[in-house]
């Protein structure tokens, strides 16, 4: 196989996972000692590789950064990682029509910075910002709570370029924002783990910076929150980040970012409704400095993802720190009120942990608890994805269309795809 990658791409270019030593000990048991790591300079050496894996029966799985390599369901069972870091350029920043296209490798923070430059950016907060890869946060759908406003990755993004499972390489969707020919293959991408192909290039939407930014948080007991939270749902209040925040002391809070005019701040009058809501609610009322999002979970973290009903997020939260509580673990979690959908960042023994997952499955009645960063050893005992839906045998159909002899075929996603 060495040989074979090395007259395709060049020695420089390829990587044995044995030659790794003792870098990055928390992913290690998610790089199968046997593996290479290959890293194309191009897309179309990249769809050569794939091509010649089809070939010969190799399996690949795509990976960027590596930063969520450990949200994988379990140990990959792959030849060859096929690294995209390599593939940076942007090819069309079309600024007046508020779209951006670009490879995939570029760190997702890099091209912040670069449309911040023509006054634009993409409204997307996923983990990892400073070194995550575009390409990372696509194929696992890694959205913050910023989609309260702006919608997932899966709404922002108009088109793609990826790589078929026989090295195609192959287009979908477009570069417009009002685009509806054809089937919308590249949502079936954008979460997939790379489960269904190799993703390239992606075509996104871009917004205008915020004129003005704006954050709010409001303290007080369950009940008292659970009246405030109301009242701010049935306002005209427009805020794009509206999460209710459970802090490691097990206090409660919400918390509120409004992107807006400077005028708007100026008046005041932002301030004023908001303390109106608090006071009729028996809230507190605190005005913060935008957090920006730039979270980096630490390597001994377990992180959730959670789906839970909006109007149980409260009870569920309260739960959730209950339980922690009870086994000794640390917790804190941010929801997005709208869409009951979040993150739980959690620090305790390996057992109590497995303890607190199952009992808080066992109390989402509807919705989900998917067990994203943690040891293998944890993911064992459990079903990191928790998938209560019913569609995995038309998820089964699409991976045999798109990827039949299994080149994609990590053994790593829902359903053992």
């Amino acid at each position: 196989m060495k040989q074979t990658l090395i007259a395709l791409l060049g020695e420089a270019a390829i990587t044995a996972v044995s030659d790794l030593g003792d870098r990055h000990p928390h992913l290690r048991g998610y790089l199968p000692e046997a593996a290479f790591i290959v890293t194309p300079p191009t897309p179309e050496q990249g769809a050569a590789v794939v091509a010649c894996a089809h070939r010969e029966g190799w399996r690949v799985l795509a990976l960027g950064a590596g930063t969520k390599l450990n949200w994988l369901g379990g140990h990959p069972k792959v030849d060859l990682f096929l690294r995209t870091t390599a593939w940076q350029q942007v090819i069309d920043h079309a600024a007046a029509d508020m779209t951006v296209t670009t490879q995939v490798g570029i760190r997702f923070q890099h091209l912040q910075h670069q449309l911040a430059r023509a006054g634009q950016w993409i409204a997307a907060d996923p983990l990892y910002q400073d070194t995550a890869t575009l390409g990372g946060c696509l194929a696992t759908q890694a959205n913050g709570t910023l989609r309260h406003r702006y919608g997932s990755w899966r709404d922002q993004c108009l088109g793609v370029q990826f790589i078929r499972s026989d090295g195609q390489l192959v287009k979908a969707g477009g570069r417009v924002v009002k685009n509806v020919a054809g089937y919308d293959l590249m949502k079936l991408l954008v979460g997939s783990y790379g489960s269904l192909g190799i993703l390239t290039e992606v075509t996104l939407r871009v917004y205008p910076l915020p004129d003005a930014v704006q954050r709010w948080q409001l303290h007080g007991d369950p009940a008292a929150l659970a009246t405030g939270l109301d009242a701010l749902l049935a306002s005209s209040l427009t805020p794009v980040r509206f999460d209710l925040v459970l802090e490691p002391s097990g206090r409660l809070l919400l918390d509120l970012e409004f992107h807006t005019l400077r005028e708007v701040i100026a008046s005041g009058t932002l301030g004023d409704r908001l303390a109106d809501i608090a006071t009729a609610s028996q809230l507190s009322l605190h005005l913060q400095e935008p957090a920006g999002i730039l979270l980096n979970p630490t390597p001994e973290q377990v992180i959730l993802k959670v789906g839970l009903c909006p109007r149980d997020a409260l009870k569920g939260l309260i739960y959730l720190h209950q339980e922690a509580s009870r086994l000794h673990c640390e917790c804190r979690a941010t929801v997005a009120i709208a869409q009951g959908i979040g993150y739980a960042y959690l620090h305790g023994d390996t057992a109590a942990l497995e303890q607190l997952i199952r009992s808080l499955r066992q109390w989402v009645q509807r919705g989900y608890v998917t067990l994203l960063a943690a040891p293998l050893s944890l993911k064992q005992q459990l079903d990191p994805w928790d998938y209560r839906g019913n569609a995995l045998e038309l998820m089964r159909t699409l991976k045999q269309q798109l990827d039949a002899t299994g080149v994609f075929g990590a053994g790593a996603f829902v359903g053992g795809l």
